[in-house]
């Protein structure tokens, strides 16, 4: 099952070991369609993004696909914490993949980040 990934999960980030433990391969990394927004989301340990898609003044946001086997995925559902969860995400190409997408009462006390068009980038900005 191809998995989207956008903050925590990135490879050479705190939760990278979850893919890599459950024997996911990389696919590819590429954006999201230009209708999502990024959110650093608050209380969070460590810290993530929040992905939620928009109607309105969207952007294209980074994340990197991976195949993930079936009979791992139930293990990987129970470590996704409130207020993320698994749903589909539309890539820039079209395609549509399951992917963290975050609930969205919780970007209330985040802070938007769309602006770096990925966690990534905005890490980097931070330190």
């Amino acid at each position: 099952m191809q998995i989207a990934v956008v903050g925590a999960h990135l490879a050479g980030m705190p939760l990278h070991y979850q893919l890599t433990d459950r024997g996911c391969h990389f696919i590819k990394a590429c954006k999201t369609a230009s209708s999502y927004r990024l959110y650093a989301l608050a209380n969070t340990n460590p810290s993530k993004p929040g992905l939620v898609r928009v109607s309105e003044a969207g952007v294209a946001i980074d994340l990197e696909v991976y195949e993930m086997p079936i009979i791992e995925v139930g293990s990987f559902l129970n470590l996704i914490g409130h207020p993320l969860g698994l749903g589909s995400v539309e890539l820039d190409d079209g395609a549509w993949v399951k992917g963290f997408i975050c609930e969205p009462q919780a970007i209330i006390s985040g802070v938007d980040i769309s602006q770096f068009v990925g966690w990534r980038s905005y890490v980097r900005g931070l330190g």
